[in-house]
């Protein structure tokens, strides 16, 4: 049920209607399963092991945490009904926290080794029709009624309601398809996964989401450094994987005139112009305006937070912000660490960050125990969280994608998990047949 859900999410839509938001339809999708999924586990009394050793650290402990911290920061926020439920379009209050816990959850403790390791090749395939979706979406020969935000828009946004968001979900496919195109024995295999990323990369290209394009190519240094530079067989496939890359970008940017490289160019120019102090406020799409004007708010709200889903209430409304946004509302603060500092609480933060030090403390000791395929497929997963973590720090957390991420983070866990307790078992096997033998000659 878990592993369907995960492969099938990006396609959960309805486009017709009056409100063609994908979000709004994904979330009560979310809302369903969650709910459905802890009935079936409260009536089949399913449990789930709790018999973990060192150096296991139960993760619900942090979850729940977590999550008390969020409700805490219901209870005190600034507007009750948007932290419970969430803003409209954005449904990111307490009923959407507590999803993204429960997928978590449900991801590290009800699916089997065997279904996370089928799961990449599901998501590349599902990734398949995604991409292809969005390419032909640049063109305006997508079939499916368009985002009333974007009618007119060429930037690809395909199932996510947003460029953004779409950005974000090609990091996590992109980096996942990379570790099986690594591991392919064949040359059909390769080739087909090798056609795969191409398609999320064109993609990702014209979801014109620089947060995206920084956060592959930061995966991408992840992995020639972590993985490649010790591997040498592997070293051809990823030529040729990086020149399939280059070719593809410069392909699309001659035939579109040069458009990615003006859009390219302005990450450059956006980072001399803050490192040499002389910024405008306008860089990055005005997210140093909204970063500067909502630092301060991170030490009213330390504890607390003013509540999930509640930016738009504290941010200034200032005579400044109207100069730059007119009547625009700012609902977010275009930074994952900050939107959650500023509206969860800088403690909810850090327990934030602590499940994801968890998460990256038990793949290092796993990683050191296992070989082979089995090992490029748990970094694979960990470029994967690498990539979105960079990406977030320019970008939002939204329902669309969230779910996939946490879910990421739950296999990623269940692997290490696994792994290190067959560690554990083997050296009680082996002390244990050692002692045998020990009795056998006394």
């Amino acid at each position: 049920m878990v592993y369907w859900f995960i492969l099938l999410f990006p396609f959960l839509i309805y486009p017709w209607g009056i409100e063609r938001y994908y979000t709004n339809i994904k979330f009560i999708y979310l809302e369903l399963f969650v709910v459905l999924t802890w009935l079936s586990i409260i009536i089949k009394r399913k449990s789930w092991e709790v018999n973990l050793k060192k150096p296991y650290f139960s993760i619900e402990l942090i979850v729940f945490v977590f999550l008390c911290l969020v409700g805490f920061s219901t209870i005190f926020s600034v507007n009750q009904y948007a932290s419970i439920y969430g803003r409209l379009g954005r449904h990111e209050g307490l009923l959407t926290f507590l999803c993204y816990g429960s997928i978590l959850l449900f991801s590290y403790r009800l699916m089997t080794i065997k279904q996370i390791e089928k799961i990449i090749p599901g998501m590349a395939i599902v990734s398949i029709f995604v991409s292809t979706y969005g390419i032909l979406q640049h063109y305006f020969l997508d079939f499916l009624p368009r985002t009333p935000l974007y009618y007119n828009e060429i930037r690809s946004y395909s199932f996510f309601d947003n460029p953004n968001f779409f950005g974000s979900y090609l990091v996590l496919v992109i980096m996942l398809t990379i570790s099986i195109y690594l591991t392919a024995k064949t040359r059909i295999l390769s080739a087909f996964y090798l056609t795969t990323i191409g398609l999320a990369f064109v993609s990702l290209i014209f979801s014109g989401t620089r947060s995206g394009w920084v956060g592959v190519f930061c995966g991408l240094i992840f992995v020639s450094f972590i993985v490649i530079l010790k591997r040498k067989y592997l070293w051809k496939k990823w030529i040729v994987l990086l020149m399939t890359l280059f070719l593809l970008m410069v392909a699309i940017n001659f035939a579109e005139k040069g458009a990615l490289n003006e859009r390219a160019m302005t990450l450059f120019s956006d980072s001399y112009r803050i490192a040499t102090q002389t910024s405008t406020g306008r860089e990055g799409s005005f997210r140093l305006f909204i970063w500067k004007k909502s630092l301060p708010l991170v030490s009213e709200n330390f504890w607390l937070g003013s509540g999930p889903d509640t930016f738009d209430q504290v941010f200034p409304n200032d005579e400044e912000k109207k100069q730059v946004f007119g009547d625009i509302i700012v609902d977010k603060a275009h930074n994952e660490y900050l939107q959650m500092a500023i509206t969860l609480g800088v403690p909810a933060l850090l327990v934030y960050l602590y499940l994801l030090l968890v998460v990256f403390k038990n793949a290092y000791f796993a990683l050191k125990r296992i070989d082979g395929d089995r090992k490029i497929q748990l970094y694979g997963f960990l470029s994967a969280i690498f990539g979105y973590l960079v990406q977030a720090f320019f970008n939002i957390s939204t329902v669309p994608v969230a779910p996939l991420f946490w879910a990421i983070l739950g296999m990623t866990m269940a692997l290490s998990t696994i792994y290190l307790k067959k560690e554990i078992v083997q050296n009680s096997i082996d002390v244990f047949s050692e002692s045998g033998k020990k009795n056998k000659t006394a």
